[in-house]
């Protein structure tokens, strides 16, 4: 089974550290290197994306994720196809509706979102396009930009299916990515698109190790997905209770088991001891959000992955261990098995 791989960088310690983590990328045989757009933890997004670019030759940068609220689709779409222009042709646009992680902000309604994506296409193909009321046209940009959403609800999901170029969505469940998957090939059919169009991109910490009790103490927490999920429970939306139902359905008692984790893990984050990660979160949340362990229970369940239907597998750099050291890691006992 071939599946590609690609990587997320988290938080950098410095603005050099972002030439490194591409070069080590690309060597390691990553498609794809994304930096976040969050402010308040990182360095610039398009200056990081800038100094990938300029380090590489082959690997793909783009955006995890930037949204149309903080930027302009005007401004995502010209400062990603100037990295486009500098890298060759290797810059993506990774876009999402945002929130409140590293921002002061709501998600944008899906509507806009959609706005923002079909703006951004049509623009970088090099025609006029109406935004808000003005009408805007680039003298020189001609290509038109990748675009890989970030989704986590159901109308996101469709949309996605519907018009984005690639899709990434947290967590690694097989019930859970089997029923974002029917949701993104649903938004496909109404367009004419089968799955198999679409860059699949699964999102979670990949971890090798010798054991699942050595993973829970070393993995760092990914709160935001925790969250997404707690939150996802308490929704009353037909949609969601189906989701719920078929978790629990494949693994009885799961939900429970993610809802407590939340409950303790958001209790322990008021008193400033979040990072207690071993202390606070299950087994179970730790496998519902990442693929850690020993090489081998890590490679069975990426196959049960692409079997789904999954094409790339987006790993986050989130671990006590150094980034570079955990990207060669992965792609010393991990990725060969999945290169043809």
């Amino acid at each position: 089974m071939h599946m590609n791989f690609s990587v997320g960088t988290g938080r950098i310690t410095d603005i050099q550290q972002a030439a490194q983590l591409a070069r080590t990328a690309e060597e390691s045989g990553y498609t794809r290197i994304s930096f976040p757009d969050t402010p308040a933890f990182n360095r610039d997004v398009h200056v990081m994306m800038t100094i990938a670019a300029l380090n590489t030759h082959r690997i793909h940068v783009g955006q995890g994720f930037t949204d149309p609220f903080t930027f302009h689709p005007f401004v995502i779409a010209n400062a990603t196809a100037t990295v486009d222009e500098l890298s060759g042709g290797r810059a993506y646009v990774g876009l999402g509706a945002g929130g409140p992680y590293g921002k002061s902000m709501k998600p944008v309604p899906i509507q806009e979102l959609r706005d923002a994506v079909q703006f951004i296409k049509a623009y970088t193909s090099g025609e006029e396009v109406e935004w808000k009321g003005a009408r805007l046209h680039s003298e020189w940009i001609r290509r038109p930009l990748p675009i890989y959403l970030a989704v986590e609800g159901p109308k996101a999901c469709q949309l996605a299916g519907e018009l984005a170029d690639g899709i990434v969505f947290l967590g690694v469940h097989p019930e859970h990515v089997k029923w974002r998957l029917e949701l993104i090939e649903k938004g496909a059919q109404k367009v004419g698109r089968r799955l198999s169009d679409i860059d699949i991109c699964a999102r979670g910490v990949v971890y090798p190790c010798k054991s699942k009790e050595e993973a829970l103490s070393g993995i760092s927490p990914h709160f935001a997905g925790l969250e997404y999920m707690y939150n996802a429970f308490q929704n009353p939306t037909p949609d969601m209770a189906e989701l719920r139902k078929r978790l629990d359905q494949a693994d009885p008692g799961l939900t429970e088991t993610l809802i407590k984790d939340y409950d303790t893990f958001a209790a322990r984050r008021q008193k400033g001891d979040e990072h207690q990660w071993s202390k606070v979160v299950s087994q179970r949340s730790l496998d519902f959000f990442s693929l850690a362990g020993t090489p081998n229970e890590i490679t069975h369940r990426i196959e049960e992955l692409g079997r789904l239907g999954v094409s790339n597998i987006s790993t986050m750099l989130y671990t006590p261990m150094d980034k570079n050291q955990l990207m060669r890691l992965i792609s010393d006992t991990i990725m060969p098995d999945f290169s043809n």
